[in-house]
């Protein structure tokens, strides 16, 4: 939501806005869920993600399909196989060699269908696998870290928490616009409001589990919050104008409307698909620089 379009909450505003009604209806049947799969973990969360993968490749797919033809069975393929295989083996080596399965499998269909495939074909291909369905499949991969309930929520909390800061600072005190970036009427005040207040958040949940949770990582909480929480608001924002920047490209508004009010799954999660690879690279830094396992 752009900081210049402010929503003025008054009584039954939103029962009034279809849109804002819509938005509503679709966070209440779809965040308990995703709070539950995430929780729990394991399979359940792993198809939530292969889903989520499948169907926002899709979207990044059809919105590059104006110029460029994606092969889209391959994409599907080994978004598949990727999964099963960070379901098998879970982080390592066996990740590696999917991807270099799957670059082959690309190269193949080129030979294939060399009378009907374009580089640029290929390219789009690779990169729509890379951008969605790879960098998704971090959220599992932090869960399953041995304190990965500690640490996925941050995923979360530093992508929209930025968002929710960014739009309140902005709207109320942005001064100073973003010039040649996917997001003009973003303010620099904004972004700023958005990074200390996603941190503000990690330091207050590091706070909180520092209290209950029983194990050595206990007295690092509010420092791995914090740190992978600005980590993960700056990058949030790289993801939200990533998108952002796709659409203007490809001359799109939305990449889908599977979530009423809310757009297609990139829409919605653009942030947390660039910020869980990041709170997972953070996360292993701190764990190795602090020896907490």
């Amino acid at each position: 939501m752009d900081e210049s379009d402010p929503v003025r909450f008054v009584p039954f505003t939103i029962l009034g806005d279809d849109a804002l009604f819509k938005r509503l209806i679709t966070t209440v049947i779809g965040l308990p869920l995703v709070i539950f799969l995430v929780y729990h973990g394991g399979w359940p969360l792993l198809l939530m993600c292969l889903l989520l993968s499948i169907v926002g490749l899709r979207e990044l797919y059809r919105a590059f399909s104006k110029a460029d033809k994606p092969i889209h069975f391959v994409g599907y393929i080994f978004t598949v196989g990727y999964f099963v295989a960070v379901f098998v083996f879970g982080a390592g080596h066996w990740l590696l060699i999917t991807l270099t399965l799957f670059i082959i499998g690309v190269q193949t269909s080129l030979v294939i269908f060399f009378n009907r495939l374009s580089m640029e074909d290929c390219i789009v291909t690779v990169y729509g696998f890379l951008y969605v369905p790879f960098l998704i499949s971090f959220i599992v991969l932090v869960r399953e870290h041995s304190l990965g309930l500690f640490y996925v929520w941050l995923i979360f909390t530093s992508s929209f928490g930025c968002d929710t800061f960014a739009y309140i600072v902005g709207s109320n005190f942005g001064r100073h616009k973003l010039k040649n970036t996917p997001s003009p009427k973003k303010s620099v005040e904004g972004l700023i409001g958005g990074v200390l207040g996603a941190a503000l958040v990690g330091l207050l949940y590091g706070f909180f589990i520092s209290h209950f949770w029983d194990s050595e990582a206990t007295n690092y909480a509010v420092l791995f919050a914090t740190v992978i929480s600005l980590f993960g608001a700056v990058f949030s924002i790289i993801g939200d104008m990533a998108a952002s920047a796709i659409k203007r490209r490809t001359g799109i508004t939305d990449f889908g409307n599977l979530l009423p009010g809310h757009g297609g799954v990139l829409d919605r999660a653009d942030s947390v698909i660039i910020v869980a690879p990041i709170v997972y690279l953070v996360m292993n830094v701190l764990v190795r620089i602090t020896g907490v396992v």
